[in-house]
């Protein structure tokens, strides 16, 4: 099945990770140049709940009332009152240490195990072809705040699940072209790594998984739902746009909201900002972190 995306909202710069919280019946998108995390009501009404000092990214709900945050360069984790949007972040832990150049997206555990996306090259000039890649691992940050490497079986960890039962993480990998299994046990240790779905030809980006276990992905070209081994199964037609992150959400966990842009380009996005956001009504509804909380 083929599905055509219906526009939600515009006006961002580079949106990405977007979330669902069902208490307070919000989306939550991070625009990451900008360093804005915006909440959204179902009719596309915005509240910037973060202003980063630069770049962020993945975010996580530690309860109702506060949001976990990545400060993408600055290369920290934050904590954010969404009921005191005004008041200072708090300060959670630096991972500058085992991220060379920046993080990237992330999930916690209901535990409160962080897993969060390192960049250990600069990634826009790796996409113009200007240097080669190098391997980034996924980093652990525990609730109190210690640091660690989660796993290194992995080359550009990006998009990230945790199964309803809590004992798998699914990692996609934008340059090994997979979406990659971890078991997970109860205290947040990886291990047993498998190839939850191979994805040649796609670059897999921001994901979330639905209540029959198979994982809606953005492969920036288009959007697909996989299901384990690999078979697509249904397909979004992004156009010319390029899908970045996907959530299942609203009401009844039906809405696929699609974050986008036309270009990755820093110099061509200051000029011309296309980051927008898009919806999708499908069947089944969404499972599993990040899409249920």
């Amino acid at each position: 099945m083929k599905h055509n995306p219906t526009l939600f909202a515009e006006g961002f710069l580079f949106p990405e990770a977007p979330r669902w919280h069902a208490d307070r019946k919000q989306f939550f998108v991070s625009d990451i140049d900008r360093g804005q995390v915006f909440a959204i009501s179902p009719d596309g009404q915005r509240q910037k709940v973060y202003q980063g000092p630069d770049w962020v990214s993945g975010t996580a709900f530690a309860d109702d009332n506060t949001l976990l945050v990545t400060n993408a360069r600055s290369r920290s984790l934050v904590r954010v009152n969404l009921d005191r949007p005004d008041a200072p972040a708090e300060m959670i832990a630096s991972l500058a240490q085992i991220a060379p150049y920046g993080i990237n997206d992330m999930v916690c555990t209901p535990g409160g195990v962080c897993f969060i996306d390192t960049v250990s090259f600069d990634f826009v000039a790796y996409a113009r072809g200007e240097i080669a890649a190098q391997p980034s691992v996924l980093a652990r940050v525990d609730r109190d705040g210690s640091v660690s490497t989660a796993t290194a079986e992995v080359n550009f960890p990006n998009g990230m699940v945790i199964t309803p039962d809590g004992k798998r993480l699914l990692v996609a990998d934008s340059i090994d072209q997979c979406v990659y299994g971890f078991s997970l046990a109860a205290d947040g240790t990886l291990s047993a790594r498998t190839c939850f779905a191979a994805l040649p030809g796609e670059m897999p980006d921001g994901m979330c998984m639905d209540a029959s276990g198979a994982v809606w992905v953005a492969g920036h070209g288009r959007v697909v739902r996989v299901a384990e081994g690999g078979a697509v199964l249904e397909e979004v037609d992004m156009g010319t746009t390029l899908a970045t992150a996907v959530t299942l959400g609203g009401i009844d966990g039906r809405t696929l909201l699609i974050t986008a842009s036309d270009s990755y380009d820093r110099s061509v996005m200051a000029q011309n900002p296309t980051g927008r956001l898009f919806c999708v009504q499908v069947d089944v509804p969404g499972a599993g972190l990040p899409s249920v909380y």
